[in-house]
């Protein structure tokens, strides 16, 4: 029993001088008169030092969590930070492309409509959909004038109105291979179609429904298919390393008809010549096609 109540009351020392106040104070040297004090006990700047503690933690960790400032700490930014905004940046490269497609579009139906003789529509894209505003602009006199000399040169000439608007209403087309344009249509240098140049052994599909008319081989394009669609549309695709449907033979829209052969024996890519014809006029694909 003496050994507890021994254990106890240097429990209650222990405590009373942990919870007995010392005064802190400043004194200023000069006159030695008392500045400043305060009363603090050993446990109170113990609880003191653990609160502040806690709450530097707290700040941290909420600017951490809610504000970009440690993201100026050079080795701070995470993986999951970096693929955020990459993932923001693609999307605005993505946007962009979206307008530049766009713009595409509206560029080539718009060189359609002159061709065709028709007026031009101007359009303006809101919010990136496809429901446009189509307002007409006038023609001006430098337009007729251009307009009239090209209607008036045989190069450009597709025949008649009747005619180009069957060509116009049967074009409705797909792009004939997967690549990039090599050499564009050209009539004054003899070039009366375009090459794309692909993938070796890239697929040829037609670039809309018809009929096999032709399918031969010559040392100068090599294979050939020859189809006619509606309204005496003709298109050609010269350079092919095997060809699949037979003379006479139906086709359809997008269906594949052949395999585009190697430029050269070391090249690692493939060349299609294809051609546009229309009642023996050589037609330049890209103003009916999009690439």
């Amino acid at each position: 029993m003496r050994f507890i109540q021994n254990l106890f009351d240097n429990i209650a020392a222990w405590y009373k001088s942990k919870t007995s106040r010392r005064r802190i104070c400043a004194i200023d040297p000069d006159n030695g008169r008392e500045r400043w004090h305060i009363n603090l006990s050993p446990l109170s700047m113990v609880a003191s030092a653990i609160t502040l503690v806690v709450l530097l933690f707290v700040v941290v960790l909420a600017l951490a969590a809610y504000t970009p400032l440690f993201d100026l700490l050079p080795g701070y930014r995470t993986e999951a930070s970096k693929s955020r905004e990459m993932l923001v940046r693609n999307l605005i490269k993505l946007d962009s492309l979206e307008r530049k497609v766009n713009n595409m579009l509206i560029y080539n139906e718009n060189r359609i409509l002159v061709v065709e003789g028709k007026t031009p529509t101007m359009r303006t894209v809101q919010s990136d959909s496809l429901r446009r505003d189509k307002s007409i602009v006038a023609p001006s006199q430098a337009d007729s004038l251009l307009r009239e000399r090209m209607e008036n040169d045989p190069q450009y000439q597709l025949g008649n109105n009747a005619s180009r608007n069957g060509v116009r209403n049967t074009i409705n087309a797909n792009s004939p291979m997967y690549g990039l344009i090599a050499e564009r249509f050209d009539a004054r240098t003899g070039l009366f179609g375009m090459r794309i140049s692909g993938a070796p052994e890239a697929q040829v599909m037609a670039i809309a429904d018809g009929t096999v008319v032709a399918n031969d081989w010559s040392p100068e394009s090599g294979s050939a298919i020859v189809i006619q669609h509606n309204n005496g549309m003709v298109s050609v695709y010269r350079h092919l390393s095997s060809t699949l449907p037979q003379k006479g033979q139906r086709v359809r829209g997008n269906e594949v008809i052949g395999y585009a052969a190697a430029e050269s024996d070391k090249s690692q890519l493939s060349i299609l010549e294809f051609e546009l014809w229309n009642e023996g006029k050589p037609l330049n694909p890209e103003t009916y096609i999009i690439f």
